[in-house]
């Protein structure tokens, strides 16, 4: 990988990332790069596809200071990595689909992460890692979604019976679409109190407005087959399968490509940092893979499967632009796309 690339990428990242000074965005356009190339995210294999920095060594202490360093504030950058993600994803759609849900590494950590779905992958926004015995705080991302944007967040039922969420959600004046547990209590529009799992059999369909969750002073929302529950009244069950587009990204960065499961990063501070390089390199992949799919042409030249998703046709262009020797002039017509 050459010094060049790099310096590119860091100047791409800079427009984007105030709150980080430049040796900072230097080191995250560095990891985010090297995970890209390496297809892994353990620190000893980055620094060998960054020898331009130096030996491999050097290059890994260098990496492991910078994931150790109390001197940047990562919510900031989630904050203005959301601006940006959003930005360019959502840029000319009417609706914003956020999908939240849990991730672990065994018994070592675990992470809760929103995500931005687009072309049947999710790109991380925010996140917070936190050990098993521990729980993530409320209220640590201020989201820059744009005005006259439809959000609709959605979320399995390990989150979706938090009566909470869904207070909060609905406080923002937005959407949401939940699958909760089959024991949640109804009241439906005839005063009847029923359980959910009971009120729909199986080849059936039924969805209505009710009030759920008895204990915070019954939620009324509207109610739908396969145990969704949701405050719009135009979603329907089908919208619920892009929540599957979040199971997919943590399969890309855990065996599909980023190999997370084998970082050996389990402080939670530290895994932040690490969450924030490879959310920037995953973004960088997807966009590379949406941009080539507006172009037909480069999918035969470099041996895109039609059948591929976004993010393995962005890897394919990124893996061969650094075998051609091109990376830059791939980055430049990146840089143009961006409009930055």
């Amino acid at each position: 990988m050459s010094l060049s690339l790099l310096y590119h990428w860091a100047d791409i990242l800079r427009q984007q990332f105030a709150s980080l000074s430049k040796p900072q965005t230097f080191l995250l356009a560095a990891f985010s790069a090297a995970a890209a190339a390496a297809e892994h995210c353990q620190l000893r294999r980055l620094a060998e596809h960054l020898c331009c920095l130096g030996s491999p060594s050097t290059v890994e202490r260098r990496l492991q200071r910078w994931l150790a360093s109390a001197a940047w504030d990562v919510v900031s950058a989630q904050q203005e990595l959301a601006r940006w993600v959003i930005g360019r994803l959502c840029k000319g759609c009417k609706r914003l689909v956020l999908l939240v849900d849990e991730t672990s590494l065994g018994e070592h950590l675990r992470v809760m992460a929103v995500c931005v779905a687009y072309r049947g992958r999710a790109v991380p926004v925010a996140w917070s890692c936190y050990h098993p015995e521990a729980y993530p705080e409320g209220g640590q991302v201020a989201w820059a979604v744009p005005r006259g944007l439809e959000v609709l967040v959605e979320a399995d039922r390990g989150i979706g019976c938090s009566p909470g969420l869904l207070l909060g959600i609905s406080a923002l004046g937005w959407y949401y679409l939940v699958r909760v547990q089959s024991g949640v209590r109804l009241v439906l529009a005839d005063g009847v109190e029923v359980c959910f799992g009971e009120q729909v059999s199986r080849g059936q369909y039924w969805s209505g407005w009710c009030y759920a969750f008895k204990k915070h002073g019954w939620l009324r929302c509207r109610a739908i087959g396969w145990l969704l529950l949701t405050n719009h009244w135009r979603v329907h069950g089908g919208w619920y399968a892009r929540r599957m587009w979040e199971e997919l990204a943590f399969r890309d960065w855990k065996s599909g490509c980023f190999q997370w499961q084998s970082s050996h990063v389990w402080e939670p501070s530290h895994a932040q940092r690490l969450w924030l390089g490879l959310a920037v390199g995953y973004f960088m992949m997807i966009w590379l893979g949406s941009w080539v799919v507006r172009r037909r042409g480069w999918m035969r030249g470099v041996g895109i499967v039609s059948r591929w998703s976004v993010f393995k046709r962005g890897l394919r262009v990124y893996h061969w632009s650094l075998g051609s020797g091109c990376g830059e002039r791939l980055l430049l017509a990146y840089r143009v796309s961006l409009c930055l």
